[in-house]
């Protein structure tokens, strides 16, 4: 089955589109009418998929038929999800790969939402084509079809509801962006948007180590990440350079280059974000203020915070939101610019659900925390 049929819409481009796209929220009406999504879950056992299982279960229109696990196929859902009271909604069973197509197959489920290795949802879908074609929403969580030029990626709308959210209704295929490339677009975009922005971007940012996986790794134990920091794939090297970069230019029409030194830090989850920029003009802190709080009034998961004030991940954790401060440095001629989230949800399962709602014609806010648990 073709992957736009069953009343799926077709994308009406690349999966990154030009700065003309509208980016003023608008929830008054929207070209689908909303529906309950019957979902199964890849990689249900992971982080991301364990964060997206959690939110799911509290949303109205979205109806978990399957959780997939290779490792947990036929075990208990709440052996699988240890914070979940299976008392308080009916669980759905957790199936094999050849338990979710047999459910797809039979019309059990109608969107996957894929939360798996890099890498791996891209060769499970050329190994089990009908995984790929027979859905009529897929939300990819890793990076495979971020960059609309790979091979299969040009069906896939970039998930950034902040810049390409008239794409993303009515969408069939949608690449989640990542959790670093998440916090610093947005940290950037206000100033990337205006013309600002002069020269090369650096920008540094520590990371909770759930950004890793759960998969055991020695850099991520226990011994070796307690009382120290790290950094990793540090310069242009990290995969989230080319995603920054790529976003940046499909929202502006401009060129952007970038430095980035990613950190891992001893905590479970939150990314802190810095970033800096030689400007083209003078800007005084009070004008960066105002244009980033100008561009992001309305949009319910970004916050700017008030002048003096700086993000902390404990605000943001358990929350969909991004807190975001700017100011500029060296008589105006420098920005610099903070943004904190937390990595599993806007960074991840929340965003893919703010990009469901979108998809299913859905409040954009459904379902989805604003508030942190700072404590």
């Amino acid at each position: 089955m073709n992957p736009l049929s069953a009343g799926a819409s077709a994308p009406a481009g690349p999966a990154l589109s030009s700065a003309a796209e509208p980016r003023t929220l608008d929830r008054s009406s929207t070209a689908v009418m909303p529906r309950t999504a019957r979902i199964g879950v890849l990689g249900a056992s992971g982080y991301s998929g364990q964060e997206f299982v959690r939110l799911a279960l509290g949303h109205p229109g979205l109806e978990l038929v399957a959780l997939v696990s290779r490792e947990h196929a036929g075990s208990p859902a709440e052996r699988l999800l240890p914070g979940i009271d299976p008392g308080a909604a009916p669980l759905p069973p957790v199936v094999d790969v050849d338990g979710l197509v047999a459910l797809l197959t039979a019309g059990e489920l109608d969107t996957l939402v894929a939360c798996l290795p890099h890498g791996a949802w891209a060769s499970l879908a050329t190994e089990r084509p009908a995984l790929a074609e027979q859905p009529s929403l897929v939300v990819d969580l890793s990076s495979d079809h971020r960059d609309p030029t790979r091979a299969g990626a040009a069906l896939y709308r970039y998930g950034l509801p902040e810049v390409f959210r008239a794409t993303l209704a009515g969408a069939t295929r949608i690449a989640n962006p990542g959790c670093y490339a998440t916090t610093a677009e947005l940290a950037l975009l206000p100033g990337a948007e205006a013309g600002w922005i002069a020269g090369p971007i650096m920008v540094s940012a520590l990371s909770g180590v759930s950004g890793a996986g759960r998969a055991a790794q020695l850099r991520t134990s226990f011994v070796e990440l307690d009382g120290g920091a790290s950094l990793y794939k540090p310069g242009v090297e990290h995969g989230h350079v080319a995603e920054i970069e790529r976003t940046l230019a499909a929202a502006t029409g401009a060129a952007f280059t970038l430095g980035f030194a990613p950190q891992l830090v001893p905590m479970a989850r939150g990314i802190l974000l810095t970033a800096s920029a030689p400007l083209a003009r003078a800007v005084t802190p009070e004008e960066a203020h105002a244009h980033w709080s100008a561009r992001y009034a309305g949009e319910p998961f970004v916050r700017v915070l008030a002048p003096g004030a700086w993000p902390e991940t404990r605000a943001v954790r358990g929350s969909n939101r991004c807190d975001l401060a700017v100011t500029t440095l060296h008589e105006g001629r420098t920005l610099f610019v903070s943004a904190a989230l937390d990595n599993l949800v806007k960074g991840a399962a929340g965003q893919a659900i703010q990009n469901l709602n979108l998809a299913l014609g859905r409040p954009e806010t459904t379902g989805l925390p604003r508030n942190g648990a700072p404590w």
